[in-house]
């Protein structure tokens, strides 16, 4: 996969998450991107059930947002967890709303709702969301620190941030993960997201490929 969900953003270097990175652009064709998003090639190391009970979401109407839905392959994972809760969808690419649009109720998750986001923002109503979830999103966002400063103010009171990404030493099957030039190590990830406002909470090291942080905002 030549880049990930939000939208693909060609990166083009930025070790600490300024804004040096290259211009963002769409996938050529979003329709077979969404193949290889939902192929049960990536279920075998991407662990979506594991992942998804790892986050020990004990409110049911909690409200979540998944940055990077794409497909909605993490989204309606989540929003199966909050029944009476919302989860927003958060990608910049219209054509995955449709296809959320499309799905969402043969899911059984009626509860996602698409939400149109720009490159450098997120746009999510502040003080609302108990929980913000990123997969395989991280390394494509062009200035991480101001974009998270602005997810930090999108969560309430006790309020989490979760982030999954590639490792720059893994080998992942296929063509999924970005170069290993453009990949954040989870140590650096830890430093840019504490100058966002965040503190590791903790983290799982079971996924093969990827770091997975748990963070909450600094007091």
């Amino acid at each position: 996969m030549p880049a990930w969900i939000l939208g693909v953003l060609v990166v083009t270097g930025c070790p600490r998450g300024g804004p040096g990175s290259g211009p963002p652009q769409h996938y050529d064709d979003p329709k077979a991107m969404i193949a290889v998003f939902e192929s049960s090639e990536r279920d075998e190391w991407q662990m979506p059930e594991r992942v998804i009970r790892s986050l020990d979401i004990q409110d049911k109407g909690a409200v979540i947002a998944d940055i990077g839905a794409g497909s909605g392959y993490f989204t309606r994972r989540l929003a199966a967890e909050v029944p009476g809760g919302r989860v927003f969808a958060v990608d910049v690419d219209g054509e995955f709303e449709d296809y959320l649009l499309e799905n969402r109720e043969s899911w059984g998750t009626p509860n996602i709702e698409p939400h149109l986001a720009m490159y450098d923002d997120p746009l999510l109503p502040a003080n609302e969301l108990d929980l913000v979830f990123a997969a395989n999103t991280y390394a494509y966002i062009r200035d991480r620190v101001g974009y998270f400063g602005k997810v930090r103010a999108a969560l309430k009171p006790g309020g989490r941030l979760a982030l999954i990404d590639f490792r720059p030493d893994a080998e992942p099957p296929g063509n999924i993960a970005p170069a290993k030039e453009h990949r954040v190590s989870r140590d650096d990830a830890v430093a840019e997201l504490g100058l966002a406002g965040f503190e590791l909470e903790h983290e799982e090291t079971y996924l093969p490929h990827q770091w997975f942080l748990v963070l909450t905002p600094k007091p």
